[in-house]
């Protein structure tokens, strides 16, 4: 995939001129709040950056015109045939306008009329009403909460919901 794009916004396979932006939002202390790997030094970006050249997983969300970085989408196969997984990180300054919907809908029309793909899945914690909210606009289907799943720190498990899309669904 070399490019989306949606009424206000530009999706590309990240790349280098990306780093500071992206290494901005992943540090952000609130922004990461659902992730259990908590605030991503420079190097985890940087390493994050070298894997998408060899493998693209990860995509910069820009604004049309500006092209401020305001998220990240990640997405990549998942277990079974034609099945992919879909998630999504934006600055905490672009929150609540309608960005990840937009984003990620843009790439279940990629993944579903470019790549025939047959399903797709996204996960987050119970907590995180904004990815749920997401998911829910997409008309993801929650199949079920994974009690515990996710090994936080200090003896502490998160909970994981689980969503998922059929092309048929979609």
């Amino acid at each position: 995939m070399k490019r989306l794009e949606t009424e206000r916004l530009i999706i590309r396979p990240m790349q280098e001129k990306d780093l500071s932006s992206i290494h901005e939002m992943l540090s952000d202390k609130e922004t990461m709040t659902y992730f259990v790997e908590g605030i991503y030094s420079l190097d985890k970006v940087k390493e994050i950056l070298n894997r998408n050249n060899k493998e693209i997983r990860h995509f910069t969300v820009m604004l049309k015109g500006s092209y401020r970085v305001i998220g990240k989408l990640s997405f990549n196969k998942w277990g079974m045939n034609d099945t992919y997984e879909i998630g999504w990180i934006f600055s905490k300054n672009a929150t609540h306008q309608g960005y990840a919907t937009e984003a990620a809908k843009s790439m279940l029309d990629y993944a579903f009329n470019e790549l025939n793909a047959h399903r797709i899945i996204a996960t987050c914690q119970p907590e995180n009403s904004a990815s749920k909210r997401v998911c829910e606009k997409l008309n993801m289907r929650l199949e079920g909460t994974n009690k515990k799943c996710i090994y936080y720190k200090d003896d502490i498990w998160w909970d994981e919901l689980f969503y998922a899309i059929l092309k048929e669904e979609y």
